[in-house]
């Protein structure tokens, strides 16, 4: 059994890593300022500690003794980000450079770190590999490519940095998001029977929140000749135009209108190959978008999640509240 440091851990991918590397026999420690999550009790299996990745001062004792460290504390999504830009730089730039340091202090070795395919931006018609062209369209894009940069300077030295760049996630998770295309979409047809997509000709890669742990840990347990490398995440399959995710949405739920409308709200356009990880992690996604909007499907239907639009779901809104205090406060 070796002990496994998860930063953002009660977060949408997080919480969903932490129960299989425990289930896998790991010793996890899950690492999360509980923003979005009130941390549960620890368990002989799982540690939970309150912590803040810009300042590791305050828990960086937990890395020690540590095989690796998943690094997925972030502000997430192009919305929320845009909310503050100082404060997606220092937590999402200037935390991962933190948490680097402060593994490389602990000696530990292998980090894997969270990335997005939001950073190809546009493909332009292309497949994006790892070697494409990288064209951010937001501050969030911005400041994971940064941070790439700087994980990929440290190769070489003690520190073996995995970057995996995750497609568009979706599916349940014990921290639920509504925030993300394919959970908000599936939501709004099961309980309001109408789905809207903006333009739809727009290409995405899509990945179950299940399979990006489950490659995070693969990572993890990578050879040392391939750990330290950039690796897509998803499935050549799984990449749609939107108005193909309304559509095998309205067909798996059924007694749906969808409105497709003219003039993208994104700029966002990319189709992105995966081939690569799996020839080299071995790393195949499981699932596919229709597994995920049948398990979405039926779990609002049983009355799961009738509140779907609560800001507890969604990253922004609860962002957006807590800077909102923070400046009542200070005023």
């Amino acid at each position: 059994m070796s002990k496994i440091v998860v930063t953002g851990g009660l977060g949408y991918i997080g919480s969903v890593l932490a129960g299989q590397l425990a289930a896998g026999g790991h010793e996890v420690v899950v690492v999360d300022n509980e923003l979005v999550r009130e941390r549960p009790p620890s368990t002989a299996e799982t540690q939970y500690v309150q912590g803040d990745v810009r300042e590791p001062d305050d828990w960086e004792q937990v890395l020690r003794g540590a095989a690796g460290v998943v690094h997925l504390a972030a502000i997430v999504g192009d919305p929320a980000c845009a909310l503050d830009h100082d404060l997606t730089w220092d937590t999402n730039y200037l935390g991962t450079i933190r948490v680097a340091e402060a593994c490389a202090r602990a000696g530990v070795r292998r980090l894997v770190f969270a990335s997005t395919c939001s950073n190809y931006g546009v493909s332009r018609g292309e497949i994006a590999d790892v070697f494409s062209p990288l064209s951010p369209q937001s501050v969030y894009a911005e400041s994971k490519v940064r941070a790439e940069h700087y994980l990929l300077s440290r190769r070489g030295g003690r520190l073996l940095p995995g970057i995996l760049r995750f497609a568009t996630v979706y599916g349940l998770s014990p921290r639920m998001r509504f925030d993300l295309a394919v959970n908000i979409m599936t939501a709004k047809a099961v309980l309001d029977r109408r789905i809207t997509v903006h333009g739809g000709t727009q290409w995405r890669p899509f990945l179950h929140v299940s399979d990006a742990a489950t490659a995070a840990a693969v990572a993890l347990a990578a050879a040392p000749a391939r750990a330290a490398e950039i690796y897509n995440c998803g499935s050549d399959a799984e990449n749609y135009p939107l108005a193909e995710v309304g559509r095998v949405i309205q067909r798996e739920v059924g007694d749906v209108e969808l409105d497709i409308l003219d003039g993208a709200t994104d700029s966002r356009d990319y189709r992105v190959g995966f081939a690569r990880t799996e020839r080299l992690l071995g790393h195949r996604p499981s699932r596919r978008l229709v597994d995920g909007v049948r398990e979405l499907r039926d779990a609002l239907r049983a009355g799961e999640f009738r509140d779907f639009a609560d800001k507890r779901y969604s990253d922004f809104l609860i962002l957006r509240d807590l800077l909102a205090t923070v400046t009542r406060l200070a005023s």
